[in-house]
């Protein structure tokens, strides 16, 4: 059997099965005759192990977790940095986040070295997080008194989530090396992907954080009111953004840029389809900000820029991505992400073939003022690569 097959056989696993017979004859049915053919050596084999686990191992075990791990190995080894399987309660997280709202405190986290806690690198306004007084560079060591210290970060998502109107109890270490008990509600949070203001000589200054749901609309109104407000440039920050969907990249790039050609999708076949933007667009100068993390659809939108000759850039070589995924549902509630195509600049430009997009000025935050943006901390006056952006628009 081919890797197709292979593939098929460990992505049929039934999980309700308790016994090897009720998952073989389950697998029959799954798929039809025309695609059951004879095993092969890893077929067999793989038969082999569950058949030694069912009647040799001692202990207890889940099919479950075996179906699982199986999948996710199976995805692991097509070698594609971008697929990846996601169990019931990955996925659930996933979706939560591609759609910028999810029940949660309202904190952004990573995983601290030094306490093996995790250090919030963000709090949403409003959220249970900001109203229990959590701050940026607090340390979560302890939820409900029981310590978290070296867990993954999956398992600590999982320690956190309760449900709406629930409430836990964080221990947080303070940078002056306090530790402090504080109860934290759990609410609805909106993520909101954008943020603007308007800058010294009538520039607006638009900051977009991904490209996930309601990214593309959220992005127009921001444009929108600063034209209201009176401003006559435009800077387009999206340093650190790690892209996010198609449709809300092409909604911006439609919004923005005249009648052509703004995205080229490449499938398995190599057949393109492409996205054409109307006659309408925002006549205004206008400058893009990037950095190392900018990703993805971060990255295409501001190669787009450039190849249309609307806007410069400013910043730091990009992360490239140049490859489609699809999300794939299965039965059992987990799912893969799943390259399915590629896309291409209008100049049919590989951004992994080039190893990301280049800006035009190439600007590099020092340590300390790295250290600053990533935890929202750099004044707009201390911002080189911001700075260079206004300079380029007067």
């Amino acid at each position: 059997m081919n890797k197709r097959y292979s593939l098929q056989f460990m992505l049929a696993l039934v999980f309700s099965a308790s016994a090897l017979t009720c998952l073989l004859l389950s697998l029959f049915f799954f798929f039809g005759y025309r695609y059951f053919q004879p095993a092969s050596n890893e077929t067999d084999t793989f038969t082999e192990l569950l058949d030694l686990i069912d009647r040799r191992f001692i202990g207890t075990y889940d099919l479950n977790d075996i179906a699982d791990e199986a999948m996710r190995a199976a995805v692991d080894s097509l070698d594609d940095d971008w697929s990846y399987f996601m169990s019931s309660e990955e996925y659930k997280i996933f979706l939560e986040n591609s759609n910028n709202r999810y029940s949660g405190i309202g904190v952004e986290v990573r995983i601290d070295e030094e306490t093996e806690g995790i250090m919030v690198m963000g709090v949403y306004r409003d959220s249970g997080a900001d109203l229990a007084g959590i701050v940026v560079g607090d340390v979560i060591v302890a939820v409900d008194g029981e310590s978290i210290r070296g867990l993954t970060l999956v398992d600590i998502r999982a320690k956190l989530r309760r449900p709406l109107g629930d409430t836990a109890n964080l221990t947080v270490l303070r940078a002056d090396g306090e530790y402090h008990i504080l109860t934290v509600k759990y609410d609805i949070v909106f993520t909101d992907p954008v943020s603007y203001e308007k800058l010294e000589y009538d520039i607006g200054y638009v900051v977009l954080r991904n490209f996930d749901e309601g990214a593309g609309d959220r992005f127009i109104s921001a444009v929108n009111d600063l034209i209201d407000l009176g401003v006559t440039a435009f800077i387009y920050d999206v340093r650190s953004n790690n892209g996010g969907r198609v449709g809300e990249v092409t909604k911006i790039l439609d919004f923005l840029l005249p009648e052509g050609e703004i995205f080229i999708s490449v499938d398995r076949t190599g057949v393109e389809n492409i996205t054409r933007s109307g006659p309408e667009m925002i006549d205004m100068p206008a400058v893009v900000l990037v950095n190392a993390l900018s990703y993805s659809g971060a990255e295409y939108f501001a190669a787009m820029l450039h190849e249309y000759d609307y806007a410069p850039s400013v910043g730091e070589q990009t992360t490239g991505k140049n490859r489609m995924q699809t999300t794939l549902p299965l039965s059992n509630g987990s799912a893969v992400h799943l390259s399915t195509g590629h896309y291409l600049t209008k100049n049919r430009i590989s951004l992994f073939d080039n190893g990301g997009f280049t800006p035009d000025y190439e600007i590099s935050l020092t340590e300390e003022e790295r250290e600053l943006f990533r935890r929202g901390e750099l004044d707009n006056k201390s911002d080189p690569q911001l700075q260079k952006a206004i300079l380029l628009l007067t």
